[in-house]
């Protein structure tokens, strides 16, 4: 099993794809840091995960608690191999002239200014090993734009050329640490979390929309999405850097009807 005792952080580790993620890493043998805002959530997590997990209490979106977190993860497993930045919200639709700032805020909290407070952290951690990872869990509205999700179009785009940033500083070994790979997936519609079936069958214009969006015409589902950021992770894709993986059933490649 190539996870094998590696450490492996997970942020949003206690639902949808990061829960997803963080089983299959503890399914072929990693030490799994699920790093959550939900002590309720989290327990469930670790009811599910088993003792090869750990959960710590953190919002991603406080600097000095993502600081205090990666420093427990240092003096609790002696460092970090690999991490899955998976945490992130999305905010009611509404066209820019309507969208109301503390949603505007929250959003960029959440999915931008915290994936950058953990990159941070991680690759601090991770540099002091050789061959760690970093996968950001972005949206295919960060490749392409859709209409009344400004805020969270804009922070998953901009997540996507952090992560290309942070790529090309990280590439090659430098200043007594070690290369870390950092690559991005961009999932489409995926069943669960944002797509619950509740909230897909209070909308089913909405839901249908959805679906029609995409060249395969299905939602896809947490897994498939797992699966890529486990590849991404694996040292099969060990010349792979600055990528956002597309796992969206061929949304990115034009609108369907």
């Amino acid at each position: 099993m190539q996870f094998e005792e590696k450490t492996v952080a997970v942020t949003g580790g206690t639902n949808g794809i990061g829960l997803e993620v963080a089983q299959r890493l503890v399914a072929q043998g990693a030490r799994v840091v699920v790093l959550g805002r939900s002590l309720e959530k989290g327990r469930a997590a670790m009811a599910l995960l088993g003792e090869r997990a750990s959960f710590i209490a953190c919002d991603v979106a406080e600097a000095g608690a993502v600081r205090d977190a990666f420093c427990e993860i240092e003096t609790r497993f002696g460092g970090l191999d690999h991490a899955v930045n998976a945490a992130g919200v999305t905010a009611p639709y509404a066209p820019v002239a309507d969208l109301q700032p503390q949603d505007w805020d929250r959003v960029m909290r959440i999915n931008l200014h915290g994936p950058l407070y953990c990159l941070q952290q991680e690759l601090r951690l991770i540099g002091q090993r050789a061959g760690g990872a970093i996968v950001n869990v972005s949206s295919c509205a960060g490749v392409m734009a859709m209409p009344n999700q400004a805020a969270y179009v804009a922070s998953k785009a901009a997540l996507n050329a952090l992560t290309q940033v942070v790529a090309m500083e990280s590439a090659t070994d430098r200043d007594g640490r070690h290369a870390v790979r950092v690559n991005a997936v961009a999932p489409g519609p995926i069943l669960g979390g944002m797509n619950s079936p509740e909230r897909l069958a209070a909308s089913p214009a909405n839901t249908q929309r959805k679906i029609n969006a995409t060249a395969m015409k299905r939602f896809g589902e947490a897994g498939e999405v797992a699966d890529a950021v486990l590849f991404l992770l694996s040292a099969t894709a060990s010349y792979i850097t600055g990528s956002v993986l597309s796992v969206d059933g061929g949304y990115h490649i034009g609108k369907f009807e």
